[in-house]
């Protein structure tokens, strides 16, 4: 699927609304597109400025000012999220802080399934307490999220499966451990893949691939276009090239504290 800029910019939006949280709001002022979570004022990317263009250091003044207005009923000690896309990686800093930059890849059609091995597991959707109490456990002892963070967002995507947007799948082994998921939610007929998370000791087994790849035939009943995102340079993002996703956007995420203009690591 060739897309030009303005349709991936599109795209770009539409599946990062499809992973949000179901209170999400999103307004627009002008040279932005303004996100809120109320349910969760620490979330970062819920709680952020998605701009037109990428900003220089004059203007981040101006739009971390835009922030705080529009941002005022959150504590003071939450960062600004300063977002935006490009067509390329552009890896800098402005001034002192730096840049994160995530890749943006679309799922070709016609990519093959993956069989699993009979002693690899077995692939479900989630359904139970117990599976999604796994993944939480998963996500705590791969991520510095932290605990609430953690168990706010799995609530979260739990609240959207209900609500019909989509489910996550799992790989479980024969006695019920989870080895293996990834969630796959819908924003009309875009799709985008979340969370895709391997239990450290069956790393490197190709479980995420299989996952991902029986992940995509289901999506195809429903989407006509299928997102997976990582940080550029990443291990996964090159697991994701490798089954056959390709680059269609970058996203730019600018994180300052508000006291003292620095970047902060976190979610």
């Amino acid at each position: 699927m060739l897309l030009s800029w303005p349709q991936a910019r599109a795209l770009a939006l539409s599946a990062e609304a499809a992973e949000a949280p179901l209170d999400l709001e999103r307004h627009c002022i002008e040279g932005a597109v303004v996100e809120s979570t109320r349910s969760y004022p620490g979330y970062y990317f819920g709680n952020r400025f998605i701009l037109d263009y990428a900003p220089d250091t004059q203007s981040v003044r101006m739009w971390l000012a835009r922030y705080r207005e529009c941002f005022a009923w959150r504590e003071a000690a939450y960062p600004a999220v300063l977002s935006w896309y490009e067509p390329h990686a552009q890896v800098r800093a402005i001034g002192a802080d730096d840049v994160n930059v995530q890749v943006m890849l679309l799922a070709p059609d016609g990519i093959p399934a993956r069989r699993l091995t009979p002693d690899a597991g077995s692939i479900i959707a989630f359904s139970s307490d117990h599976t999604w109490q796994q993944l939480i456990d998963l996500e705590c002892a791969a991520y510095a999220y932290g605990e609430p963070f953690t168990r706010w967002r799995v609530s979260s995507f739990r609240a959207m499966t209900a609500a019909g947007h989509g489910t996550y799948y799992g790989i479980v082994s024969g006695d019920g451990v989870l080895l293996c998921a990834a969630g796959a939610y819908y924003r009309g007929d875009v799709a985008r893949f979340v969370g895709v998370i391997t239990r450290e000791e069956h790393r490197g087994h190709g479980l995420a691939s299989a996952l991902i790849a029986d992940i995509l035939i289901r999506m195809q009943r429903q989407a006509r276009a299928r997102v997976i995102v990582a940080d550029v340079g990443s291990k996964a993002a090159a697991l994701y090239r490798s089954i056959g996703f390709m680059p269609f956007c970058y996203n730019h995420s600018l994180i300052v504290n508000h006291a003292l203009g620095q970047p902060v690591v976190g979610t």
